[in-house]
């Protein structure tokens, strides 16, 4: 088979540092805030944790505040953090609330927060509560969604965590719901040794519980899926440190939690019903192939301008040493990122293969096309999703046409050919499939075009289910395979 030349290294270096490309330097200046410099954040503590610690430390850093102290608050999961400089009277407070995501929005509606951090989507369940306890001017959910109102700020791998002696290699989605509903109570009904599943769940407070329960219990309703479960080994944990400590002492432990939260315990690769068990490394997660990632987010709340302050804040955030912080914490960044030089060679070993049981063949001519394309290409981790059945962009889509466009007006990119694959699931209609997987790929090069017309060199095909990344007898992962990839090859 036709190999794809070893390029990533040389790409990686022009991207700059561990591959990771420049965002929009507009990070938050000294000039023009006040001189009582203040930030106040409530919500998930998967944010709120290291996460905003770091990025509180290095914006007072970038503001020339050196003096920075991690300040306990009157309540556990509260603290401030603060910062000053000797010879200035400017003085930065961030001041943090985690007490989980389900505990942000009704502060933030009553103005007592400027940011609602969030580990999933604001849901028309959040905009009723608030009703229901009385709060001002409830906004609808697509003003919260729109605006500049949800902004994602990184990404957060989850995994199905067991006990670090556990030798179970992998589980499907199948096998955890089994586990979680009562059917599988021993671990020797999975090949293991002879021990006692011991469930474990976060409360419902704790936004990593609807992800959970959303995308492998396939429950939306996280009370009607709490509800759902088999007997726990203890009661629901209010707190992820909670939750791996729980299951590094119980032999027959298992739970969910963030990647970068496990702890002494060790992380299953999640199986699917083609067989493949998925690791969430960097580029399988910020690509967007890894199924199980939380999105994190800070919403504001519509029609109420933030201060000064604020702004700088969030600007910094998605800032390149912002989102430095972001990776710092232990989280996945936003920042564009060059696929390992394997992977291209894996994805041509894989290019005839839909994962749909062999039931669908892929046309000589897609799998040529593929190849071709991407021949001499390396593969960037911005990874262009849609809304069902449609070219509309979803909300990480709009936010990485920005990201992209900034990358390509760096002039090491006057030498690249952009080249963008769109490729569709495995069910329907081939033809119709591959139509609609051309019409998103161009569907992007038009607004590349219209932003940054010196981009005439950018190629745009369509090759349908060619070349799954995710299983598509799994409704849970088959969405994965819409999408449009970004590859750069460099020209000459």
């Amino acid at each position: 088979m036709h190999r794809v030349s070893k390029v990533s290294a040389g790409l990686a270096v022009v991207l700059g540092l561990g591959g990771s490309a420049l965002l929009n330097p507009a990070a938050a200046q000294i000039a023009g805030l006040p001189n009582d410099i203040q930030v106040r954040l409530g919500g998930a503590g998967t944010l709120g944790g290291k996460m905003m610690r770091e990025l509180a430390t290095a914006w007072a850093a970038k503001l020339g505040l050196p003096n920075v102290r991690v300040v306990a608050g009157a309540e556990p999961d509260e603290y401030d953090v603060t910062a000053d400089r000797a010879e200035s009277k400017q003085k930065l407070k961030v001041s943090v609330s985690a007490k989980g995501t389900g505990n942000g929005s009704e502060p933030l509606a009553r103005g007592q927060l400027d940011f609602w951090m969030t580990t999933r989507p604001v849901q028309e369940s959040d905009l009723e509560s608030l009703r229901r306890k009385g709060a001002p001017n409830v906004p609808t959910l697509q003003q919260f969604t729109t605006g500049g109102n949800e902004n994602l700020i990184g990404l957060d791998p989850m995994a199905i965590i067991v006990n670090s002696k556990n030798p179970v290699k992998t589980l499907s989605y199948q096998q955890v719901r089994d586990l979680y509903a009562g059917k599988i109570t021993n671990w020797s009904q999975l090949g293991g040794a002879s021990l006692p599943v011991g469930l474990f769940t976060l409360d419902s407070a704790i936004g990593t519980t609807a992800g959970f329960c959303g995308t492998v219990l396939a429950i939306n309703d996280v009370n009607k899926c709490l509800d759902s479960m088999a007997k726990l080994a203890g009661p629901r944990l209010t707190s992820v440190e909670d939750m791996a400590d729980s299951v590094g002492r119980t032999p027959g432990g298992v739970g969910y939690i963030s990647v970068s939260e496990r702890k002494n315990t060790r992380a299953v690769p999640v199986g699917t019903d083609c067989g493949t068990g998925i690791e969430p490394t960097s580029f399988r997660v910020k690509s967007d192939e890894y199924p199980i990632v939380t999105r994190l987010y800070l919403y504001t709340y519509p029609g109420r301008p933030l201060s000064p302050s604020a702004r700088s804040f969030l600007d910094f955030i998605m800032s390149v040493p912002g989102q430095a912080a972001v990776a710092k914490s232990g989280k996945a960044d936003l920042a564009p990122s060059v696929a390992p030089d394997a992977y291209s060679d894996e994805r041509l070993d894989h290019v005839r293969d839909a994962q749909d049981g062999d039931h669908t063949r892929i046309r000589p001519t897609d799998a040529r096309a593929f190849e071709e394309a991407i021949s001499n290409a390396s593969r960037l981790s911005v990874t262009f999703r849609f809304q069902a059945g449609t070219n509309d962009l979803d909300s990480r889509g709009e936010a990485d046409v920005g990201r992209l466009v900034q990358l390509l007006q760096e002039p090491a990119y006057k030498n690249m050919q952009i080249v963008l694959v769109g490729f569709s699931g495995a069910s329907g209609d081939y033809g119709e499939g591959r139509a609609l997987s051309r019409d998103r790929a161009s569907a992007i090069r038009d607004r590349l075009l219209a932003t940054q017309s010196n981009l005439t060199d950018t190629v745009a095909i369509g090759v349908g289910p060619a070349a799954a990344v995710a299983c598509n007898l799994d409704p849970d992962t088959a969405t994965l395979n819409q999408r449009v990839e970004v590859w750069l090859r460099k020209r000459g």
